[in-house]
């Protein structure tokens, strides 16, 4: 909030630096670190993403309690999931996993 209240500019490094940003590219390859960064993120389980986006949001909008409170279910919902099986399934075979969000 500091360098926010003061306006001051500040570099991208800076940035990082305070936490309002996670990467720090050269100029011109945003968008293929973006595309990059989607890629990893493509490959995790649909299912295992949705949920920590759920309790990330609820952390956000309620706090710390109550994104807690959510474990449970979040956990029960994933670890009955074909995807979870599915994890499990390709560590044992040493192949990528192919999730289907399920």
């Amino acid at each position: 909030m500091y360098d926010l209240f003061l306006c001051d500019e500040f570099t991208a490094q800076r940035a990082r630096e305070i936490g309002l940003v996670q990467d720090v590219v050269p100029a011109g390859q945003q968008v293929d670190r973006a595309i990059e960064i989607a890629a990893i993120i493509a490959r995790n389980g649909p299912l295992g993403i949705q949920v920590t986006r759920e309790a990330a949001a609820k952390y956000a909008e309620r706090g710390e309690a109550a994104a807690i409170a959510c474990i449970p279910a979040i956990r029960d919902r994933v670890l009955k999931s074909a995807d979870a099986r599915e994890g499990i399934q390709s560590s044992i075979e040493r192949r990528p996993a192919a999730f289907r969000g399920r």
